[in-house]
């Protein structure tokens, strides 16, 4: 025990504090790198097993049968007369949001050459983005027949939070025969 207890102290004379803090150093160094990589394996092994499965899922939807496409996807469209509870819906899902719609011009008109109507939606409000965002999202989401035509926003200030916008919608719904 003496023995080692000397070359200890003769290699701390030959190496000199600099040695000294710098061999403390890398002892320090090898043993975060070592519990990094560690964690690092383990992470690794976590994110192989989950892209796995997300394999085998993806593979079992592809080998999945479809559904054939409908003949006529404008015969899914809802009737004219759902045209005013979807625009309560599209509502509902703005205050869900936190969106207030003050006012809202609405119009509607048929297209020529099909048995589509096209409800017109223009409406202003005051909000911030992430909240214009989330509800565009859901709504585009939920009513497959609501399309986005154009969106205007303006800025009182740079350093404001809210923004006005206003939204032009359209509605499509199967006009009675």
């Amino acid at each position: 025990m003496n023995g080692w207890l000397w070359q200890l102290r003769q290699w701390g004379r030959h190496l000199g504090p600099a040695g000294l803090a710098g061999l403390g150093l890398l002892a320090i160094a090898l043993l975060l790198q070592t519990i990094q990589v560690a964690s690092l394996q383990q992470t690794t092994r976590t994110q192989q097993v989950r892209l796995a499965a997300l394999q085998q899922a993806a593979a079992r939807r592809a080998a999945a049968p479809q559904p054939p496409p409908p003949a006529n996807p404008l015969s899914l469209l809802p009737p004219t007369g759902e045209a005013a509870q979807l625009i309560g819906e599209l509502e509902r899902l703005a205050r869900l949001h936190g969106l207030e719609l003050p006012r809202g011009q609405y119009s509607v008109s048929s297209l020529t050459g099909t048995s589509l109507q096209r409800w017109q939606l223009v409406l202003p409000m005051k909000t911030a983005y992430p909240d214009l965002h989330a509800f565009l999202a859901t709504a585009l989401e939920r009513l497959p027949n609501l399309t986005l035509d154009e969106v205007k926003l303006k800025r009182e200030r740079i350093e404001s939070a809210e923004l006005q916008a206003e939204l032009r919608l359209s509605l499509f719904v199967e006009a009675a025969p």
